[in-house]
């Protein structure tokens, strides 16, 4: 029998110019447990390959923080990916 790594549920919210490339609001989701926001951000590229020209640029947060790409993901976390934002 092969092996199936566990998983976490997380909620996913896109904002912005990520919402209009991937055409979602939120997902909900599942994703292999030590998974990191790089990993799940990588899972959208794969999907939407449009993404990658924008990965340097995005940043996330995890439940409603800031968070660096190399921040582990738990379950029942809520994700978001959001683009850069320009004021004036």
């Amino acid at each position: 029998m092969p092996s199936v790594s566990p998983s976490v549920r997380v909620k996913v919210l896109f904002f912005g110019r990520v919402r209009e490339l991937t055409g979602l609001t939120e997902e909900n989701g599942e994703i292999s447990e030590g998974a990191t926001l790089g990993d799940l951000l990588e899972r959208y590229i794969q999907r939407y390959p449009q993404l990658a020209g924008f990965r340097a640029s995005l940043v996330a947060s995890r439940n409603q923080e800031f968070a660096a790409w190399d921040t582990r993901i738990a379950g029942g976390d809520e994700i978001a990916f959001l683009p850069p934002v320009s004021g004036g």
